[in-house]
C-alpha cells in the first residue's frame, strides 16, 4: 500500500510538517553518480564471478553490485517501502564488504590447502610417470638386445641359443607389435634350420618344415625356391616346377636355372614336309613336284618343335 499524500485535513494534522509530499517520488537524476554506481557494480559483479566456486562470497559481492547499480537501487526502495539514502547505502555496502573479508580469508585458506594439496599430487604423478617411463625404457632395451642377441645366433646357424634368446625377449613383450616381431623372430629361425636340412640333403625332412612355414608366408620366395629343391629330389618334378613358375615370372634368376635342369628343353616331330633339293618345301606329293626347285631330295623331311614335360 502506497502513501497518499495530503489525506488528512491541516487542522488535524498532529505534526503538519512531517508529512510533505511524496517520499516515494524520483529525485533528480545525477548521471555522474549513476555512472560510478554502474562501475562499481560491474566490479563487484565480476568478482562474484570470480569467487563463483565459493557461493558465500558469490552472494555477498552480488549483493553489493546489485546495491550499487541504479536499478537494484529503485527495486530495493519499491519492495521495502523505504528510501535507500546515500549514508544507508554507504552503510549497508561497507557492512557487507567487511563481512566479506573474513569469509575471503577463510576460502583463501581453504584455496591455499587445496593448491598445497594439488601441488603434492602433482609432484606424485609426475614422479610416477618418470618412474614408470624409466622402467618402460628399460623394458625396450632389453627387449632389443635379447631380439638382437637371437639374430647374431641365427646367422651363426645356432638354432637352439637363437632361440633361447627369443625365450628371453617373450618376457619383456607388453605390446601385440613386440610379440609379432619375436613371431617372427621364430618364423626366421626355423627357416634357417630348414634350409640346413636342404643343404644337409635331408630333402624328405625338410618338406614338412618348409610347407609349415609356407602357411604363414605362402609368398616367400626363398621358402618357394628350397621347397623346388626338395620336390625336385624326390621325384616330384611337377610340384617343383609350379613352385618355381612364380619365381621365373618375377625375374629370379635362379630358380630359372633350376627350372632348366629339372624340366629341359626337348624336341619332337611336330608333322613332315617335301623338302626340295634347293632347300625350300612344296605341299605336292606326286610328280611335278619341287620342279622348279631341283627336284624333290625328302618327301617326308620332319619338321621339329621344341616342348617341355612339365
Amino acid at each position: 500500500m502506497r502513501y497518499v499524500p495530503n489525506l488528512i485535513p491541516d487542522n488535524s494534522k498532529v505534526l503538519p510538517d512531517y508529512f510533505k509530499g511524496d517520499v516515494y517520488e524520483v529525485t533528480k537524476k545525477n548521471a555522474a553518480r549513476d555512472v560510478i554506481m554502474w562501475l562499481l557494480g560491474a566490479v563487484f559483479f565480476l568478482s562474484a564471478l570470480a569467487f563463483i566456486k565459493h557461493p558465500l562470497m558469490l552472494l555477498l559481492f552480488g549483493l553489493i553490485g546489485f546495491i550499487l547499480v541504479p536499478p537494484g537501487h529503485k527495486f530495493l526502495e519499491k519492495k521495502l517501502h523505504f528510501r535507500l539514502t546515500p549514508k544507508i547505502k554507504t552503510i549497508a555496502v561497507g557492512g557487507l564488504f567487511l563481512g566479506s573479508i573474513p569469509v575471503f580469508s577463510h576460502y583463501a585458506e581453504i584455496d591455499k590447502q587445496e593448491t598445497y594439496q594439488q601441488k603434492l599430487l602433482d609432484e606424485k604423478a609426475a614422479k610416477e610417470k618418470a618412474i614408470a617411463e624409466q622402467k618402460e625404457q628399460q623394458r625396450k632395451d632389453s627387449l632389443a638386445f635379447y631380439i638382437q642377441q637371437s639374430y647374431q645366433f641365427e646367422k651363426a646357424h645356432k638354432i637352439d641359443e637363437a632361440n633361447k634368446q627369443l625365450q628371453h625377449a617373450l618376457s619383456f613383450a607388453s605390446t601385440q607389435a613386440d610379440k609379432d616381431q619375436i613371431e617372427k623372430g621364430k618364423i626366421d629361425i626355423a627357416a634357417v634350420k630348414t634350409f640346413n636340412l636342404v643343404k644337409a640333403g635331408k630333402y624328405k625332412a625338410a618338406l614338412p618344415e618348409i610347407n609349415s612355414l609356407l602357411n604363414s608366408d605362402p609368398s616367400n620366395s626363398e621358402l618357394l625356391y628350397n621347397r623346388a629343391i626338395c620336390y625336385s629330389k624326390t621325384g616330384k618334378i611337377q610340384e617343383a616346377v609350379d613352385d618355381l613358375k612364380p619365381l621365373i615370372q618375377a625375374g629370379n634368376s635362379e630358380a630359372e636355372k633350376l627350372h632348366d635342369k629339372i624340366n629341359p628343353i626337348r624336341k619332337r616331330v611336330a608333322y613332315y614336309v617335301t623338302r626340295c633339293c634347293d632347300g625350300s618345301t612344296s605341299s605336292a606329293t606326286g610328280r611335278g613336284a619341287c620342279s622348279h626347285h631341283g627336284g624333290v631330295c625328302n618327301w617326308n623331311d620332319p619338321v621339329y618343335e621344341e616342348y617341355r614335360k612339365y
